[in-house]
């Protein structure tokens, strides 16, 4: 009996759903902060700044500079070197980590006994023992990524104080946090053949976990890795606009006083240091993903002729080295990181802190009851609407992020912006039709490059200096950069996914968007929607931490908080950010399983 397909399935739902949420997403924004810019006439400050991009400065625009400074191109460079250094600091401390943390948060390492219902009283305590790791582990590890990396800069230099050893330990807490979610759920893909046999061999769980399991995830463990250093390089540039001597300081600097033709100098030595780390990412998942071929054929079974003749890539190891020297590097060579410019010693500063972190009220009275009160008003005078705001920008930035990107992904896959779309063969191409194809591909994937280089804080400072300050240039600022994270993952999606039946479209003569709408897009649907949802938790980090640029969101009161140093409050709505996070967290999985459960309904 054949069964009829709900009418409105959880995927139609979750689509229709999500229009409406921008709709009214957008209304509000509208509604609340249409404002006039701060700027007599935006356009004419849009035309003097973007012009500004085809005539970069290579010399100083300031005049008045005495006549034995340094180059601009000089001090650029040195500025670019910072930022790396901090980069790889902070990622040499959050790898290990995060390796750690991975480790404790994955399962496959479990004996086998365990990993399964117990049911002696020995087993059932080391199960539950286990768990509890487990679990506070992944409690960790939310908690960590739950907070903005600049947000964690402000803690820590507030109790440690601001050297840029304290910033790239602040920037290495959140990634350790992301490389461990990544880790273990890389690790936990892996086949466990290989770790069965070694058990059943008589090897204990540990040995053969480390033996063979963690070996074979050493491939996508290095590739995320490089993706992870390449959003370090983009966070140790934001450090400028905290005082950190970053690239981001230098844009900062140029852009407050109108030197425009020296930010795009900055900004395409930014968007060059990214996309060279973007593009030896790719190659080396390209690597990984091409089975190699063996160099000779050997001429004996010897072992020392069987690794002369066996398939190797250079590129690998070569890129395991530039990772040890670059973090070697980092810390040797350059000025001292841990340069501490205070009288108050760092233990009575740190005494203080955590001092200063008790609610007011109850440090007056020493009762905790007191701090209710005090947590009501501050959610009612400014946490509610702080909070409802964040969201609101960083659900508009998403999806309209989404929007554009599906708009533009099928163009940008390797499979489908190609003159035989899924190597599909129709007869011949002429040479202007596969230049026209492969140029329209390069061109997107291109834009989708660039738009993710920059950092969404450095574009919400542009923009705010060109449209004023209300909370479209935050919207503008987060759904440019997420268009070209998401532009980038679906497209790979695509590359990556079976085309037969996409392949028997074309071949049957429909077009190739006919074919990706029908073969690809409802196959793939579901991961692209994982996408969404992974991008939506960053999104409201990023709405976060640009509130600090005078948008009443929970950043602008993070940031007030700071200056005066009212620790409580701050800590206050840094906790209503974290909540959204987890209750966020929460939401996408349940929906992932609705998903799941109804792909065969879609």
């Amino acid at each position: 009996m054949r069964v009829k397909p709900p009418i409105l399935s959880w995927r139609r739902a979750t689509v229709i759903g999500f229009l409406c949420l921008l709709i009214v997403c957008l209304s509000k924004l509208g509604f609340e902060f249409n404002q006039l810019p701060e700027s007599a006439d935006p356009s004419a400050a849009a035309y003097s700044f973007f012009s500004a991009a085809l005539s970069p400065a290579l010399v100083d625009q300031n005049l008045s500079l005495p006549a034995d400074s340094q180059p601009l191109i000089i001090r650029l460079l040195k500025a670019l070197l910072n930022t790396l250094r901090y980069a790889f600091v902070a990622m040499s401390m959050a790898v290990p980590v995060g390796l750690a943390l991975g480790f404790l948060c994955s399962r496959s390492w479990w004996p086998t006994t365990l990993q399964h219902k117990a049911t002696s009283i020995p087993t059932k305590l080391a199960r539950t023992t286990l768990n509890l790791i487990y679990l506070s582990a992944r409690f960790s590890i939310t908690f960590m990524r739950s907070i903005h990396e600049l947000i964690w800069v402000m803690l820590f230099m507030a109790f440690l104080g601001d050297s840029p050893l304290t910033a790239c330990i602040a920037l290495a807490l959140p990634f350790a946090g992301t490389l461990a979610k990544v880790f273990s759920e890389i690790i936990d893909e892996q086949s466990a053949n290989a770790t069965d046999h070694l058990q059943l061999s008589g090897a204990s769980s540990v040995s053969a976990f480390f033996a063979a399991r963690f070996p074979q995830s050493l491939p996508d463990l290095l590739t995320y890795t490089l993706y992870r250093l390449e959003c370090a390089i983009r966070s140790s540039a934001v450090l400028g606009f905290i005082g950190i001597e970053t690239i981001g300081l230098s844009i900062k600097q140029s852009y407050e006083n109108n030197y425009y033709n020296e930010v795009w100098t900055e900004l395409y030595l930014l968007i060059f240091v990214v996309m060279l780390f973007d593009v030896l990412g790719s190659k080396v998942r390209y690597r990984l993903s091409t089975p190699a071929v063996e160099r000779s054929t050997p001429t004996d079974l010897s072992l020392k002729s069987l690794k002369k003749c066996a398939p190797s890539w250079k590129l690998l190891p070569l890129t395991w080295s530039l990772l040890l020297v670059g973090s070697i590097a980092a810390w040797t060579l350059g000025p001292p990181l841990n340069v501490y410019h205070s009288a108050i010693s760092r233990w009575d500063r740190t005494q203080v802190f955590f001092e200063e972190l008790v609610p007011e009220p109850v440090r007056a009275s020493n009762h905790w009851n007191d701090a209710l009160p005090w947590l009501r008003d501050l959610w009612t005078s400014n946490g509610k609407e702080a909070l409802l705001n964040t969201v609101l920008i960083a659900s508009s930035a998403l999806l309209l992020a989404a929007v554009f990107g599906y708009i533009l992904v099928p163009w940008a896959s390797r499979n489908i912006s190609t003159p035989t779309p899924f190597s599909s063969f129709n007869g011949r191409t002429s040479r202007i039709k596969k230049w026209l194809w492969s140029t329209l591909g390069f061109c997107i994937r291109t834009l989708f490059l660039i738009t993710r280089s920059i950092p969404e804080y450095i574009i919400a400072f542009l923009l705010i200096g060109i449209l004023g300050a209300h909370a479209w240039p935050l919207v503008i600022a987060l759904a440019i950069h997420n268009f070209g994270i998401l532009g980038r993952l679906w497209a790979e999606v695509s590359e990556n996914h079976d085309e037969n039946v996409a392949r028997q479209q074309v071949v049957s003569g429909g077009s190739r968007l006919q074919a990706y709408l029908c073969g690809i897009l409802p196959t793939s649907f579901n991961r692209q929607l994982l996408f969404i949802f992974y991008r939506w938790e960053t999104c409201v980090r990023e709405s976060t931490i640009l509130g600090m640029l005078s948008i009443s969101s929970l950043g602008y009161y993070i940031s007030i908080e700071s200056s005066f140093l009212h620790y409580d409050r701050m800590l206050f709505y840094i906790l209503l950010g974290t909540a959204v996070i987890f209750i966020s967290d929460l939401i996408s999985i349940n929906l992932r399983a609705k998903l799941n459960k109804s792909g065969s309904h879609s």
